[in-house]
């Protein structure tokens, strides 16, 4: 259906169209007003633009939402109105037309001594009594005007004779609605795309006209204010804000930015109201409303694309593999932790899987679409420890990155901190952790600035924390609030019902790593590994495992391939032990020096193999490296 639609006021200007619709690419509709139904049900919803003229056109614009495009009359639709009355003996003439075909003031023209022409132009729309009074006054013996002036005209027996616009007048009007057609269609574009701009924008966005009516909003909007009707455009603010605050901050039409503010239905939001003034006149305001959640959300996005550590617990209670009742009751216990907010403190000797328990508790928790953070307190000294947890601003100090760095406590906002070996950490330090759990802030290093955070602890270590407190080296009030939830994890040694179980679920594991494809008869033939301590747990038999896979040349694995396993790792065990039982070294006025001069003499011992020297002094690797290089963290 063509979105023009003409409605023409008399027969002629009708016919007139259809000449131009066989003539021209013009397409349109066409009415004739002079139809018994009334023109106003013949128009289809699909029009866009109407054209009538004279006071057809004039009572269209005022009836209908649509334009309306009058068909012009020329000067020369005029003069050939005049002249055709003219020779048809008439010599005192009226001209009357509604304001949209003549504009002039009523005005009377001496065409010659005999021809009189007299101008009358209807304002109120009582043409009919205006060609009445003219023809009882006898002032007039023809009237040119529209199809009414004309007909009361001819009622009254006094010429009349309709003014008519030509073809090109009507031409133009179609040229004109044209116009008009593409402007609706460009500013419709244009809506449409500022509408789908503010939709995908998460923040409630209102601006409203200098009398309070709301002229344009989102959808973000009419969640934050709980709108739930289709459409708020149109009504006045007031009727859709219940608010006496927020209504105040719009009434007072001032500028105001990052105001705090409750809703009336409890969501805490940043309100920003500009206000718009042109030469100094109040031309209405658009708020900007943005949900604190939101923001807090969008914030953790960025914290996690900017942080290339991936900031994800990759495991779960599903990937634990134990047969032991003990074990068993440990991951239950872990399960129930998870669904707490306390904070959690792991035991554990080294490779017993502490980090695997604080991922799995991680993932199990409401925080799970969170980041996981996880930090090794005893691999750095207390000075990079503080700025790698708390971060720190450009020109902190010497080697501070441009543009500073945000600390670890920040990018597990809304998420888990995992903080492995926390019995390492310094008394100082002790003090400044113990200070953020309390007061859930941090600042950073040379910031004035309190960032606000929201953290769940898990704590890891390998020490009784109870014993260093005893003796005065961890802080008591610092122990009693990382120990809400405690977990003891088993050595291997004391559940040797879930070697087997392990050695093959690590089997498998190191079988893709290697891109190899070994099968056994059965698991008898990893017998031989019950035999072991397994000092080092999990991970010194998933080492072993590892090993083993790469020494076993065949493609089918046999309890003698784990039997030469085994022999050679307790050959490098009974070699150890054959080492001298004494250490030589030279005194010193300093502790630490001699105390890392031991620890590189017992590295020498075992042949530079750090994983049996850990193990035997029950020792993380770690903490190892702390030792050998003590000189550096002082």
């Amino acid at each position: 259906m063509e979105d023009i639609l003409i409605i023409a006021p008399y027969s002629e200007l009708a016919k007139d169209a259809v000449q131009l619709r066989k003539k021209t690419d013009f397409k349109f509709s066409l009415i004739l007003s002079e139809s018994e139904i009334p023109y106003q049900q013949q128009i289809n919803p699909s029009t866009r633009v109407v054209i009538s003229r004279g006071g057809t056109a004039k009572s269209l614009r005022e009836l209908l939402e649509l334009p309306v495009v009058d068909v012009p009359v020329t000067p020369s639709d005029i003069l050939q109105a005049i002249s055709a009355v003219t020779k048809g003996g008439y010599k005192k003439i009226a001209i009357i037309t509604p304001t949209n075909i003549l504009s002039q003031t009523n005005h009377t023209l001496e065409l010659s001594d005999d021809v009189q022409l007299m101008f009358e132009t209807d304002e109120g729309g009582q043409i009919a009594d205006t060609v009445k009074r003219l023809i009882q006054n006898n002032k007039v013996e023809a009237i040119i005007g529209d199809r009414v002036a004309t007909q009361i005209a001819l009622q009254h027996k006094v010429h009349g004779h309709l003014l008519k616009s030509s073809e090109e007048s009507l031409l133009m009007a179609l040229e004109t609605a044209t116009n008009v057609l593409r402007a609706q269609t460009r500013e419709r574009a244009q809506i449409k795309e500022m509408q789908s701009i503010l939709n995908v924008i998460n923040d409630g966005v209102l601006t409203i006209d200098p009398n309070g009516i709301i002229k344009v909003n989102n959808n973000s909007a009419k969640r934050i204010f709980n709108f739930y009707e289709d459409d708020i455009v149109g009504k006045k603010y007031s009727d859709c804000f219940a608010d006496p605050r927020l209504l105040k901050v719009i009434e007072e039409k001032k500028e105001e930015r990052n105001l705090l503010h409750t809703t009336a239905n409890g969501k805490k939001i940043v309100v920003n109201q500009i206000p718009i003034y042109i030469d100094s006149v109040f031309q209405g305001s658009v708020g900007i409303y943005q949900e604190i959640s939101e923001i807090q959300n969008l914030e953790l996005n960025i914290r996690k694309r900017l942080n290339d550590r991936g900031l994800i617990a990759k495991n779960t209670f599903d990937d634990f593999v134990t047969m032991n009742i003990q074990m068993k009751q440990v991951i239950s216990e872990a399960r129930l932790y998870a669904k707490s907010e306390g904070t959690v403190l792991i035991y554990g000797e080294t490779g017993t899987g502490k980090e695997l328990f604080a991922q799995s508790i991680h993932n199990a928790s409401k925080r799970h679409k969170g980041p996981f953070v996880s930090v090794n307190c005893a691999a750095l000294n207390e000075n990079l420890l503080e700025s790698e947890l708390f971060g720190y601003v450009e020109g902190a100090f010497t080697g501070a990155l441009k543009g500073g760095k945000s600390g670890l406590f920040e990018l597990a906002h809304g998420g888990s901190l995992f903080l492995d070996e926390i019995g390492e950490i310094s008394p100082q330090f002790q003090a400044k952790l113990l200070r953020v759990l309390q007061e859930k802030e941090v600042r950073r290093i040379g910031a004035d600035r309190i960032i606000p955070i929201d953290v769940r602890i898990i704590c890891a270590t390998n020490k009784s924390l109870y014993d260093l407190v005893e003796n005065g080296e961890f802080r008591e009030d610092l122990y009693y609030r990382l120990s809400t939830l405690e977990l003891d994890l088993i050595p291997l040694r004391q559940r040797k019902e879930d070697i087997i179980p392990l050695s093959v679920s690590f089997l498998k594991t190191e079988m893709a790593r290697e891109k190899r494809n070994l099968s056994w008869e059965n698991v008898d033939v990893f017998l031989p590994l019950l035999d072991h301590e397994w000092l080092g747990n999990a991970r010194e038999l998933q080492n072993a495992i590892h090993r083993l896979i790469i020494c076993t040349h065949e493609e089918e694995l046999t309890q003698n391939h784990v039997s030469q396993l085994m022999e050679h790792i307790n050959k490098r065990k009974r070699m150890r032990m054959r080492t001298t039982n004494t250490l030589e070294i030279e005194i010193s006025n300093d502790i630490r020096e001699m105390e890392m001069e031991i620890w590189k003499k017992l590295l020498d011992i075992y042949n530079g193999d750090k994983e049996s020297l850990c193990q035997t002094y029950n020792i993380s690797k770690t903490t190892l490296w702390r030792k050998l290089n003590s000189e550096k963290n002082f």
